[in-house]
């Protein structure tokens, strides 16, 4: 059933494709489609009849992953009352197990009552819908990194996701960030389905998400936490594009003023784009490199010189869309 409060594998592979396009589904999301609002009492029955069309197993994991983040959606007050809960007794988990017990019983109801839940129920869900597919599919519990969480320090385990193994290839998915994003000051869930969340090669996946057991990092290269926690903070996009950060390789930076700073940037058999660029803080947009050749590996540099003292953050966009960020101290 995952661990609580994530909020929201053994076989060691090198970075493979990125697995398709939303145009490659439309089938399976259109089965998916039909059957919405489709009762939760009978997960083996819903199962059945969104996979019974197809033979392929990546279409009938499809058909499945995109039900699951069209019809639930995330529960931000059980979100905070998991999050306060793990806050309290991060120091005492004999506690913390038992309060998990008490908590992952209202997760469950939330979901099968209220189509309304955290990453535990999204992966369980989606778990639960493979297997009784056939599929071969596991819960992962561990870190996830956002704009507030996990930069830097020890980190806490905050999050669950899927791994999944379709035509002979271990992918990652993560149903909880897919269906959509809340509005925290609001506390307003808005729904959109992303595609860049739904099977991701472990190479990328790790960006962002890292396993409490490391073979379920699923690399034959193993980064460890503490360079995960404090690597520059990753974003869909950087799935989507195949983008690694080659350096600087620390989230917080700390540079001299006037002092150029090189930033590198490496493609790896991904998705065609038109422009790398920066962005300081919310508003500087600095162009550094235009129409790079989409070759099987390529590597890019960009340079920014900051004029002025103090903090900053430094966004580097591809196509516009945010892929990677440091937060910069200028001395």
């Amino acid at each position: 059933m995952g661990m609580m409060g994530m909020a929201c594998l053994t076989a060691g592979l090198s970075a493979q494709p990125f697995a398709g396009k939303s145009d490659d589904y439309q089938r399976a999301d259109s089965v998916a489609a039909a059957y919405a609002d489709y009762p939760l009492a009978d997960v083996r029955d819903l199962s059945l009849k969104l996979t019974r069309p197809f033979t392929k197993e990546r279409d009938k994991y499809r058909a499945i992953f995109r039900w699951v983040c069209d019809n639930i959606r995330s529960d931000y007050k059980l979100y905070c009352k998991v999050k306060q809960i793990r806050k309290r007794y991060q120091s005492d988990p004999v506690s913390l197990a038992i309060s998990s017990q008490k908590i992952n019983k209202q997760v469950f109801t939330h979901l099968r009552e209220k189509r309304s839940t955290i990453c535990t129920g999204y992966a369980y869900l989606l778990n639960s819908l493979a297997q009784h597919a056939g599929l071969n599919c596991r819960i992962v519990d561990g870190y996830a990194r956002t704009a507030t969480t996990n930069l830097g320090g020890n980190g806490y385990p905050n999050h669950s996701w899927n791994a999944i193994r379709i035509d002979k290839q271990w992918y990652l998915s993560d149903p909880t960030w897919a269906s959509g994003t809340t509005y925290e000051p609001m506390g307003i869930f808005i729904p959109y389905f992303n595609e860049s969340h739904f099977l991701v090669p472990p190479a990328l996946f790790v960006h962002s998400h890292f396993p409490l057991d490391t073979a379920q990092l699923l690399l034959r290269d193993k980064p460890t936490l503490s360079d995960f926690l404090s690597a520059p903070l990753a974003y869909a996009p950087s799935y989507e594009y195949s983008l690694s950060m080659v350096a600087p390789s620390q989230f917080f930076l700390t540079i001299m003023k006037e002092k150029p700073l090189t930033i590198t940037v490496k493609q790896e058999s991904g998705k065609p784009f038109q422009k790398l660029s920066l962005k300081v803080n919310d508003s500087e947009v600095v162009i550094q490199q235009l129409d790079p050749t989409n070759s099987v590996e390529s590597v890019y540099t960009l340079t920014h010189t900051f004029s002025t003292r103090g903090y900053a953050a430094l966004h580097i966009l591809v196509d516009g869309k945010p892929a990677y960020s440091y937060s910069v101290k200028v001395k």
